[in-house]
């Protein structure tokens, strides 16, 4: 249920409630109080009547643009991924990639392109049609004759792990964006823009294929609005990554609601083994499936060569010429993909020794030329060069903090590394979280006791905040005892106008008025009838925009990258903590009015109590509780302190990569090397298990 529709419930019972208290109060009062008292009653409905016609007018003058047309809507999604996608292949090194070859698949992993109602898609301008059962092999080249003429608009790049299909996909949506740049108007409006999402969080039993793939032009556009035209006009073309990753169960549920869906191109990327297992459950109709080639011998040497100055230096030369020759060897079977061959790049510089990956009696498996690659190329990567970043961590920090996040991500959230569930790299402890709650409690009892002056004795100061720290301690043991972690917010567009909404007119306002009649009756609000408008529109706004702020939740695939999801879940948490001080504050403040001490005093009080509210909203900050789990990760496992800024050096320095908002290692291999040293380290330390 909506958050307006449980606060207009709350309100209208407040109201309610005070009203009937009103009327009863009436009754016992002589007849110069009654008419004293309705005097007063006209004049504040007269003011509230006042206040909903000058908000009401705020809708109109924030009234919502105009969109633009929606080819110049498509275009300007395009002018925005073009360089997005051109910087991508910069980081990546791709412009000058090993050639990246393919073959029809031969793997069971798609059925026979026999329905008509898959056919549903005209070449793309300047494109000819491809018949699917004339294709055979194939370079990078000509995977855009198969995404722009294939009559289904549906293709499946497949491949062992690390084969450069991410590779294949960055570079092809790179082409399929600079022909659409370069076409003329009238053929630009049958081109779709290609766009990268990760199925990660979507749930096709619950949500449909439109309103997912709604949201994820939304937040890549920047704007909801316009964005289910995009999808239904088939302005979009969808490349789906990371199906492999999600749950085995959920995968033919995915390419089940995919398959009933011709709306828009697809192009699906897979690791084979998974493929070939989910397709037995269900396969994508009307799907093409082409698999990427293993590198042979003579492209992995040119390659690797190609880098370096010629005559290469003796030890390249000898481990080339040993890949030249062929067959089958320990050396050969690693660098099949171009992931390993990037590794081996990384690891060893031009006057490196590489010629030891020869030594059969050192590396006599392909496993133990794997192991030693990953090693090297995570030193590599922490070694200072000019084209890596400032050192800002020794290798042995990057390594202990790598190895401990890599055993974490092999036993939770699928390999993901969500900030906002950072509690999950900690013991909770109840305990501790409310020994915490309690020195809270004191903390804001003691100086209301010192600003207030005798009158207001330390035990009432104790007292009358012992239920701000019994809730809080209570709700935080609760979230703590349950691993609860809050969903990173965000701040939505417009959201000053939230306040002036109907919803925000109709059920905040109530609420906040009458709760400032009920608090007025305990004598903590400002005094006077003006005492009690202010703290209403107080609690209205803090109502409101509180509501707005706790509901507005980011998806899993709402940012580009982590640090975004981060920087929109802490101006969220200001924005919530600022509302909740500001009723705090005025509550505060006509409670120390109470008492006879001076305005500074008073004005103290009501801090504190801006100081109260805020600590409330402390458990529903991501980002809030994010600071406090780096201390205890730093106190405990010796990570960096600022953990958000070593995760990002990490994908700068090409050992993590993103998806969305979350943080994955740059390759399965990588993090589960990484794993095995953690758990050795840990053998390797008596007491440990």
């Amino acid at each position: 249920m909506r958050w307006w529709v449980w606060i207009g419930r709350v309100g209208f019972v407040l109201v309610i409630g005070a009203t009937a208290w009103w009327c009863w109060h009436l009754t016992r009062l002589d007849q110069t109080e009654q008419a004293t008292a309705i005097t007063t009653q006209q004049a504040v409905v007269a003011a509230v009547g006042t206040i909903g016609a000058i908000a009401s007018l705020f809708p109109k003058l924030f009234a919502r643009a105009v969109l633009p047309p929606l080819e110049t809507r498509a275009d300007n999604l395009a002018n925005a991924l073009l360089p997005q996608w051109r910087r991508a292949i910069e980081e990546r090194n791709l412009n000058a990639p090993l050639p990246i070859r393919w073959r029809r698949a031969t793997r069971p992993v798609a059925a026979p392109v026999t329905d008509p109602a898959t056919a549903g898609f005209p070449p793309l301008p300047g494109a000819v049609s491809v018949a699917a059962h004339e294709l055979k092999t194939g370079t990078q080249d000509d995977l855009f004759a198969l995404y722009a003429g294939l009559p289904s608009g549906r293709l499946i790049i497949t491949g062992s792990a690390g084969a450069g299909k991410s590779a294949a996909a960055v570079l092809l949506m790179r082409d399929a964006l600079e022909i659409r740049q370069g076409a003329s108007p009238e053929d630009r409006a049958s081109m779709p823009v290609p766009i990268l999402v990760n199925p990660h969080g979507w749930d096709p039993r619950t949500t449909s294929v439109e309103s997912w793939l709604t949201g994820q032009v939304a937040e890549i556009s920047g704007s909801r609005r316009g964005s289910a035209e995009l999808v239904t006009q088939r302005k979009i073309a969808v490349f789906l990554d990371g199906l492999d990753e999600v749950g085995k169960d959920l995968r033919p549920e995915l390419l089940r609601a995919l398959s009933h869906k011709t709306g828009f191109r697809l192009v699906l990327l897979s690791r084979d083994d998974e493929l070939v297992h989910t397709a037995q459950r269900h396969v994508l109709l009307g799907a093409t499936a082409v698999a990427l080639r293993p590198v042979d011998g003579g492209e992995a040497a040119d390659y690797l060569l190609s880098r370096l100055v010629s005559p290469a230096p003796p030890a390249w030369q000898k481990l080339s010429d040993q890949l030249r020759k062929g067959g089958r060897s320990p050396l050969a079977d690693v660098l099949r993909t171009p992931f390993m061959l990037t590794l081996l790049r990384d690891a060893y510089d031009a006057t490196g020794p590489v010629d030891e990956l020869l030594n059969h009696r050192r590396f006599r498996k392909a496993a133990h030329i794997e192991h030693h690659l990953l090693d090297r190329a995570l030193e590599a990567a922490y070694t200072p060069g000019p084209d890596r970043p400032p050192q800002r961590y020794s290798l042995a920090t990057a390594q202990r903090t790598l190895d401990f996040l890599a055993h974490y991500l092999s036993h939770k959230d699928g390999g993901d590394l969500k900030w906002w569930k950072f509690a999950r790299l900690t013991v909770p402890s109840a305990v501790a979280m409310t020994l915490l709650t309690w020195a809270a409690w004191a903390a804001v009892a003691i100086p209301y006791k010192l600003l207030a002056g005798l009158p207001y004795r330390l035990a009432d100061g104790l007292l009358a905040i012992l239920p701000v720290g019994l809730n809080l301690g209570a709700v935080s043991a609760y979230l703590a005892a349950k691993n609860w972690a809050p969903p990173p917010r965000r701040v939505p567009r417009f959201w000053w106008r939230v306040p002036f909404t109907g919803s925000s007119l109709l059920f905040a306002l109530p609420l906040g008025l009458g709760m400032a009649l009920v608090f007025k009756l305990f004598g903590t609000t400002l005094p006077g009838l003006a005492g009690w408008l202010v703290t209403g529109l107080a609690l209205w706004l803090t109502a409101a925009f509180g509501g707005m702020l706790i509901a507005t939740t980011q998806d899993d695939d709402y940012a580009f990258d982590p640090p975004q999801s981060w920087r929109d879940d802490a101006v969220a948490s200001l924005i919530l903590a600022i509302a909740s001080a500001l009723g705090g504050f005025v509550m505060g403040t006509g409670f120390g009015m109470q008492f006879r001490v001076s305005l500074v005093n008073v004005l103290a009080i009501g801090a504190i109590g801006g100081l109260t509210a805020t600590l409330w909203v402390w458990p529903l900050s991501s980002t809030g509780r994010l600071l406090c789990h780096q201390v205890e990760l730093r106190l405990r496992y010796r990570t960096p302190l600022r953990l958000m800024r070593f995760l990002e050096d990490a994908r700068q320095r090409q050992v993590l990569r993103t998806a969305g908002p979350v943080y994955q290692f740059r390759h399965a291999k990588l993090q589960e090397r990484l794993n095995e040293r953690w758990l050795e380290s840990r053998r390797s330390v008596p007491g440990n298990n």
